[in-house]
């Protein structure tokens, strides 16, 4: 199985080094424009099934992707919704500020109500098992979260750089094999 696997673009809270997390925020215009752009890092992939992370700013990204790959059987694919895909839980963090986030992980303090890396893991092993089982041959564009990424990757070992972060609308292209995971390309 192909996985295309894409952070969404940006949103105001993106942009003012807000931590977002479970909070449905809305693409700002610059996401807008580079979600368009990134349509066309879709043109040479023939979409099977499009998957996304309920919050707005994953399916909105999809949406425009698709609809901008200049590739007709990607345009007006359906979008197919999955709460596995949201972003990482936050807790008391979500809306702070990073310097407060990071400041708290540096301190270890007020950090019971995050949700661990571990249970990331666990919902994404989970999504991608189970689509293996019915897109075994095929290439599946999954538009989802950065923490959610970045932890996925992490924990397979294909994570390249400790403290890189996913850039907005960054495709990364894997492959799956059922047992094994091989990464192809990297924040594109």
């Amino acid at each position: 199985m192909k996985i295309l696997l894409v952070r969404h673009g940006e949103t105001d809270y993106n942009k003012n080094k807000l931590i977002q997390g479970h909070s449905d925020i809305e693409l700002n215009e610059t996401g807008r424009g580079q979600a368009r752009n990134a349509g066309q890092k879709l043109t040479e992939y023939d979409i099977d099934f499009a998957f996304s992370s309920p919050l707005k700013r994953a399916v909105e990204t999809a949406r425009l992707m698709l609809d901008n790959s200049n590739n007709k059987i990607n345009i007006d694919k359906e979008i197919t919704e999955d709460a596995r895909l949201i972003e990482k839980f936050f807790g008391d963090f979500e809306e702070s500020t990073f310097d407060e986030y990071f400041s708290a992980l540096e301190a270890q303090t007020d950090l019971e109500s995050i949700e661990k890396d571990e249970e990331v893991y666990e919902r994404a092993s989970s999504f991608f098992n189970e689509k293996y089982l019915n897109h075994e041959d095929e290439t599946i564009l999954v538009v989802c979260h950065g923490a959610f990424i970045r932890i996925f990757l992490r924990t397979l070992g294909l994570y390249p750089e400790t403290n890189m972060l996913i850039n907005n609308t960054a495709l990364n292209v894997l492959h799956y094999d059922g047992q094994e995971y091989i990464l192809e390309k990297f924040n594109i």
